[in-house]
């Protein structure tokens, strides 16, 4: 994994280079996942709307990767603090919704969002007893519905 942290640290600083952001960058290895974290001002076109940029750039290093090993690595990319303030924001989305769903007794519709952040919401609601979440619609109006299991 060593090598691999480098060649991350590698290509994220080239990367970052030829896009003229000045941005510190770290990488590190928790549990098998690189995590990679920017961090500067003005960094806000990295990120995008709604993290889109942030989604893209992510994906990106992690294809570079696939390309020069030959095998997925588990990769996350954090841009100013912005994709952990994200994932806690939707967990606590993840929380309302199943106390929501109990509180009425129905199925809450979530607004559409992209197939990571379904991602996530589905496996805290697999944490929780008695809720279930499953995705519906298509495209960008894919999204997520949360309900009490009978």
């Amino acid at each position: 994994m060593p090598e691999k942290i480098e060649t991350l640290q590698n290509l994220t600083t080239e990367l970052i280079e030829k896009l003229a952001m000045p941005a510190k960058v770290s990488v590190t290895e928790v549990e098998g996942t690189l995590g990679v974290s920017l961090d500067g001002e003005n960094l806000g076109i990295l990120i995008g709307y709604h993290g889109e940029t942030l989604a893209s750039l992510q994906t990106w290093l992690a294809l570079a990767l696939y390309n020069k090993y030959g095998e997925w690595v588990d990769l996350r990319l954090d841009i100013s603090g912005y994709a952990s303030e994200r994932e806690a924001r939707l967990r606590e989305i993840a929380t309302n919704a199943c106390d929501r769903a109990r509180f009425l007794d129905k199925a809450i519709d979530l607004p559409p969002m992209p197939p990571f952040e379904r991602r996530l919401i589905h496996t805290v609601i697999g944490t929780m007893p008695g809720m279930k979440s499953e995705s519906a619609g298509e495209g960008y109006e894919r999204h997520i519905v949360v309900s009490v299991v009978k």
